[in-house]
């Protein structure tokens, strides 16, 4: 699904104690104890940053591909193996790479990061196949018996377990995608083939094996039996240090256990002195001494099978705390009875209750349990017993080392749910009653990893538990937990008190002229915060997603000239600096590396330069916005084809007309139909045809529709119908409305979800397929603010369903919304991070995944001060050309 594929790891952009998603390739600083100083000046001097690495590229004939050598290291020898290694490289002139310091050394072996791109700290590129032999010969003598994690990418060098190859890229071929991410490609004989990182080495079909004297074994299907015992029959999950199974336990009537995996060197904290393995055996150390509390999964072995470490543990059958959250929880479906918030506080008590009596059991053996969050839970959905898995994080009261055959402290953090700042330090016992605090106030609604920007995160349950009508102690329970003022006996006692208790909804408090005075200040102070982070040495010039960093930084979607464009269209002063920053960078665009499409491509782009007086360079942006096949509205030819039609609006150009033609004609030629219903896929839609404006079919019919009102072509509406017609089909009941689903949730959003079907809708004149997924979107709570997945998106429908429809109940609803986004959202920054105040207080928006803030319009700053404006001033929707009409 494309809402997947523009999906980041914003822990690795959270790194810092910023405001922001910071990019590691240029806002980190590498320590003074970095890779290169065991060098001598001379050789450190052919070195130079690139990214979070220091390269060493000298061979201006160096080939685009070739056998390539990669070598890992442990925490333990990494100084030792950089020196050498890179001297013995240096003296060879052979091109080489090598992660900038420890730091980054650890990150790039970590839990979190991609397996097939992990493990490596340096990686070399010799110019011939002779020298890649010669290299790696030389290399296996230099390291001897050196060890390093296991590169999965790659095959191990002979019997040397810090060395490594596989074929690939030595410089950086490649394409851009739909979205606009580079793809890494190969040229084979039948041209160019994929050199994504993938955790499996393979040999390109074309290529002869590059040793006459050596190869390694075939890779065989492994043992049937793990340990002797355990037949593995479902991967539960797969990170970098090894994965999680269910298996069969053979040993004891074929009864399910869960079967967990250390891979040896990954996951190293030098600071600690701990990798996966260390940890590994430390939960083992930990559920043997919970045993018997019936709140941890009983173990059952510890064994080791090849290099890896393993052990096996009690199978639980239980729901996943999040599965609960979306089943029971009123506040995320479409209205809040009594009935169905007296049967989720009965759950909630019952699972706050047993979660807190399980943190006492563990108390009670001596263990602080350390770094608790949501995914740590099982319940049990008949009886909501919780049992708590992950117990890596574990130490023992009072006891900094261990001790008791214990390793010492494990270094993990959850933003959100550990202490919002201390992602350094030993665990203590108040550091578990905040994560109950944490994760119980999670189950009421997902906003608690905003800890690390606010302080008063808990102080805002107490709008959920209002709108819940629980009693009023369950919020003062949150937060005394999170302050460490109450002990866990008296939160069970506390709760018990609570058994039995009934829920009285309050219904939602229209927004009356003191609250609409509220939301023309709330769209000033995101206004005066986004001017008040421009920085000309940022790339993206204000703060934005990471995915601004993967793909590019001048993007309408999440870039520069979208931040650029919302503020020029909600009247505020677009500064000659920012707007001469914008044609600078225009005219060094390279449009190969760039994709065509309206969100994060060189049609968005060129829009949002015209609005800001940029013509002449949104003139020419626009004519090499060649299309692809891609077809949504986001990323593809709908998207293009409704700029097109923009600036023939305004210019008249008939060359911008055919160019929008040939768009619909692509559609047209590229449709598929089931019976009447139309519709298209792209290289995402793999379990079949996405819907939503942003990428499925009301995309496009929104641009085939506007394609008939510029042209008068019948042909076109007929598709657009026909096209909307298969959103329809496909809808799914919720409550009295209907909404669309997207990987198995339903969703109320404008870039998938009801919002954006709406709005097409609406525009179509479909009044009663419009109100009947309108009811959908009278919604009191979302878990994000923003525009394209949020709370402002859906408030921005029903201000078009306002004035399509003429129901002040609908503006109603959104300036209600909107309100409830000011309230929960919108903050001052704290003054630890230094955003200068003029003469209107600054107000941030987090953006997705509530870790950092983003000034973009799809999910940040400027998305939310589009709707603000457009609900205190007017004017129409954005991007959906409704001058065509």
């Amino acid at each position: 699904m494309v809402r997947e594929e523009r999906w980041v790891n914003r822990f690795f952009y959270a790194w810092n104690d910023t405001l922001f998603y910071d990019p590691l390739e240029v806002a980190y600083r590498p320590r003074r104890d970095h890779f290169l100083t065991g060098l001598d000046e001379q050789v450190r001097a052919r070195f130079e940053r690139a990214g979070i690495w220091w390269s060493h590229r000298h061979d201006p004939d160096l080939p685009a591909q070739g056998w390539k050598i990669h070598v890992s290291a442990t925490r333990h020898n990494v100084h030792d193996v950089a020196t050498r290694v890179l001297t013995y490289l240096a003296g060879q002139d052979i091109d080489c790479k090598v992660a900038l310091d420890l730091n980054i050394f650890e990150m790039l072996n970590s839990k979190g990061m991609h397996r097939g791109s992990s493990g490596k700290l340096i990686t070399v590129y010799p110019h011939d196949e002779d020298e890649f032999r010669s290299c790696v010969a030389g290399l296996a003598e230099l390291l001897g018996d050196a060890e390093g994690a296991y590169i999965l990418s790659d095959v191990r060098y002979r019997d040397h377990k810090a060395l490594y190859f596989r074929y690939g890229q030595f410089l950086d071929t490649h394409t851009i995608d739909a979205l606009g991410r580079k793809v890494p490609h190969i040229i084979g004989p039948d041209g160019r083939v994929s050199d994504e990182r993938r955790a499996g080495f393979a040999v390109p079909w074309d290529l002869p094996w590059p040793f006459a004297d050596w190869k390694p074994d075939d890779d065989e299907s492994g043992p049937d039996l793990l340990g002797g015992r355990f037949r593995v029959v479902e991967a539960i999950q797969f990170s970098n240090s090894g994965g999680v199974y269910v298996a069969e336990d053979t040993a004891d009537g074929d009864r399910a256990v869960v079967v967990k995996e250390a891979r040896p060197h990954t996951n190293p904290n030098p600071r600690y002195d701990h990798d996966a393995v260390d940890i590994l055996r430390h939960e083992w150390s930990f559920l043997r001494r919970l045993a018997g509390t019936g709140h941890f999964p009983a173990a059952i072995a510890e064994f080791t099978q090849w290099e890896h470490h393993f052990f096996a543990m009690e199978h639980v059958e239980a729901s996943d705390i999040r599965e609960l959250l979306f089943e029971h929880n009123p506040l995320v479906h479409p209205a809040v009875e009594a009935a169905a918030a007296t049967e989720f506080l009965r759950v909630y008590l019952a699972i706050f209750d047993s979660f807190t009596r399980a943190i006492r059991a563990a108390h009670e053996r001596g263990v602080i349990l350390g770094d608790l969050n949501a995914t740590n839970l099982l319940v049990d959905p008949a009886t909501f017993h919780v049992t708590i898995i992950d117990l890596e994080s574990c130490r023992l009261v009072g006891e900094a080392d261990g001790g008791d055959a214990m390793l010492g402290t494990v270094e993990l953090f959850t933003p959100g749910f550990s202490h919002s700042r201390r992602a350094d330090g030993v665990p203590e016992l108040d550091g578990d009653l905040y994560s109950l605090a944490a994760i119980m106030a999670y189950l009421i609604f997902p906003i608690a990893a905003m800890s690390f920007l606010r302080d008063d995160v808990f102080e805002l349950f107490r709008l959920y538990v209002d709108r819940l009508g629980w009693p009023p102690r369950l919020h003062e329970l949150l937060l005394d937990l999170a302050a460490a003022r109450v002990t866990l006996d008296e939160v069970i006692a506390s709760l018990e008190s609570l058994r039995g208790a009934t829920a009285a909804p309050q219904p939602p408090h229209p927004i009356d002229a003191g609250g609409e005075a509220g939301l023309a200040a709330a769209r000033d102070g995101v206004a005066a915060f986004v001017t008040a982070v421009a920085d000309p040495d940022r790339a993206t010039l204000f703060p934005a997603d990471p995915f601004a960093h993967v793909t590019n930084p001048l993007s309408l979607g999440l870039g520069a000239s979208g931040v650029l464009w919302a503020l020029h269209e909600s009247g505020v002063e677009v500064r000659p600096q920012w707007r001469d920053w914008l044609r600078e960078r225009l005219g060094g665009i390279e449009a190969a590396e760039y994709p065509p499409g309206l969100m994060t491509g060189l049609a968005g782009i060129a829009w949002a330069a015209d609005a800001v007086g940029l013509r002449d360079e949104a003139r020419d942006l626009l004519e090499r916005a060649e299309p692809g096949e891609d077809y949504t509205f986001y990323y593809g030819l709908s998207g293009i084809g409704v700029t097109r039609l923009r600036f023939y609006l305004r210019e008249r150009r008939e060359a911008d007309l055919a160019a929008a033609r040939a768009c619909a004609d692509a559609l047209h030629d590229t449709v598929e139909r089931d019976g009447e219903l139309a519709f298209w896929r792209n290289e995402y839609a793999t379990d079949g045809p996405l819907t939503g404006l942003g990428f499925g079919q009301a995309g496009a019919a929104l641009f085939l529709l506007r394609m008939h009102q510029v042209t008068g072509e019948d042909t076109h509406l007929r598709l657009g119908r026909r096209a909307l017609a298969w959103e329809m089909a496909n809808a799914q009941p919720w409550g009295d409305a209907l909404t669309f689903e997207h990987e198995g949730t339903l969703f109320p959003y404008v870039e998938v979800g009801s919002a954006g079907v709406a709005q097409v809708l609406l525009r179509y004149g479909d009044e009663e397929a419009a109100r009947t997924v309108l009811r959908g979107l009278d919604v009191d709570c979302s878990a994000l603010p923003g525009y394209a997945f949020g709370m402002s998106g859906i408030a921005d429908a029903l201000l078009d369903a306002h004035a399509f429809l003429g129901d002040p109940s609908y503006r109603a609803i959104a300036l209600r919304q909107l309100d409830y986004v000011r309230k929960v959202f919108l903050f001052t920054p704290p003054a630890r991070f230094g955003i200068p105040a003029g003469d209107v207080a600054p107000l941030a928006v987090p953006g997705e995944g509530l870790l950092r803030c983003s000034c973009d319009v799809m999910t940040g700053s400027a998305g939310v001060l589009r709707v603000l404006h457009r609900a205190t001033t007017g004017g129409p929707a954005d991007f959906l050309l409704d001058e065509a009409a």
